[in-house]
């Protein structure tokens, strides 16, 4: 006896036999350790904003105290600002030149630290502008030609990146379940 092509009579919507017996692609997922470890190096990237803004801070309150200490991994754009600060007052100019130092700092840190909790939430587009003002930044030390500066700024932009790509990959990877699930691949 064959089996019929034409729907069962019993249930009329019954596929045909030979679409039942069509082979289904199967559908590649990753597993969980790899979920985790992207989204792991994902947030370690994303985190050396706070590691930026942190480390600046601690500089700024370094330069305004006129301390002879200071991290080279911190921004440059502040310590100019800290600079010109103090050059104005040595000069003789008010004091409250270093208050409005320290609050165009605080708003540098502030936007560091925003990137830096958005990145983590995968946002990409504020990780990679984040990035962006990081590589701006580590562009003034070539002009005082600061080599430890300029290294540490280049190897943070490279742990910023391999978060970077991390979050895209694992972006990837869930739009790849979404269409499976979708497509009833699970």
């Amino acid at each position: 006896m064959s089996l019929p092509s034409e729907p069962n009579a019993n249930n009329p919507y019954a596929p045909p036999a030979e679409a039942a017996a069509a082979p289904v692609a199967e559908v590649s997922l990753p597993r969980d350790a790899e979920i985790r470890e992207q989204f792991e190096r994902g947030k370690s990237g994303a985190a050396w904003f706070y590691w930026v803004a942190g480390l600046s801070l601690i500089n700024t309150l370094c330069a305004l105290t006129e301390a002879n200490f200071g991290f080279a991994l911190g921004l440059n754009i502040t310590l100019i600002a800290d600079g010109l600060a103090l050059g104005a007052v040595q000069g003789g100019a008010d004091s409250s030149v270093k208050i409005f130092a320290l609050g165009f700092d605080l708003v540098i840190y502030a936007l560091m630290v925003g990137c830096g909790w958005l990145s983590q939430k995968r946002v990409l587009p504020v990780f990679a502008l984040g990035m962006a003002l990081y590589l701006l930044d580590a562009l003034l030390f070539f002009l005082v030609a600061d080599v430890v500066s300029i290294v540490l700024h280049v190897f943070a932009l490279w742990c910023m990146w391999a978060g970077f790509m991390a979050f895209r990959q694992l972006n990837a990877l869930e739009q790849r379940m979404l269409m499976a699930g979708a497509s009833g691949g699970l």
